[in-house]
């Protein structure tokens, strides 16, 4: 039965550093999707293309976050295969049979809790607030959620304290001179569907845009 409490422990804390680090990913500026989908690739070895891989390398911090998941995955999974010989291979066939049946509710249970939608959104804002205090992580002031190529796309612009666009009114910031279009405005207790020239900036905002990325990193 040690090898199924292994077994259990080792899958339930590599879901917990997915998780983890999948919020770490999007701190760094990389979008929800591509932030779980590239931690995920990272524990499995698998799904990196060239031009993502590029993507996820680039900054140093997203290094160190695939590089720890690739060492968590390969760790893992030595475990996970250690505790399934040790629980199948020398006991007899009713009690294989009885173990597997509690390993497969167990993971079953486990991947419930990973993907029940509410429970995730509540674990990843507490995710989000202990990285940001203990690790002093910040979100990425841009993170870019469709590349159109030649340097344009639609980008989340996060305005931190301090940005020289906080307090101004959008139609104050003059963006469509700077090649920026601003669809919408994302704060905590409000989504602005419709920016209009007289909505005001303020610190904390997620302006979601389209136009130059070039200009749009002028602007944070």
């Amino acid at each position: 039965m040690g090898g199924i409490i292994v077994i259990i422990t080792v899958v339930f804390i590599i879901v917990m550093i997915r998780n983890i680090a999948a919020v770490a990913l999007q701190l760094t500026g990389l979008d929800k999707p591509t932030a779980n989908f590239q931690a995920l690739s990272a524990l499995t070895g698998t799904g990196f293309t060239t031009k993502e891989a590029e993507l996820v390398l680039n900054p140093p911090i997203r290094r160190r976050i695939i590089s720890l998941l690739m060492i968590t995955g390969n760790g893992g999974m030595v475990a996970v295969i250690a505790g399934l010989a040790s629980s199948f291979l020398t006991v007899t066939s009713a009690w294989a049979t009885g173990r597997f049946v509690v390993l497969a509710i167990a993971l079953y249970v486990i991947f419930r809790v990973a993907t029940h939608t509410r429970l995730a959104r509540f674990l990843s804002k507490k995710i989000e607030t202990e990285l940001r205090q203990r690790w002093k992580l910040q979100k990425a002031a841009i993170g870019r959620m469709l590349d159109l190529g030649e340097d344009f796309g639609i980008a989340e612009i996060t305005l931190h304290e301090g940005s020289a666009s906080v307090g101004k009114t959008l139609a104050a910031l003059d963006l469509r001179k700077r090649k920026i279009l601003v669809l919408a405005i994302e704060r905590e207790e409000e989504k602005i569907l419709v920016a209009r020239g007289s909505h005001k900036i303020r610190a904390g905002d997620n302006l979601i845009c389209y136009g130059s990325f070039t200009k749009m990193e002028e602007i944070t």
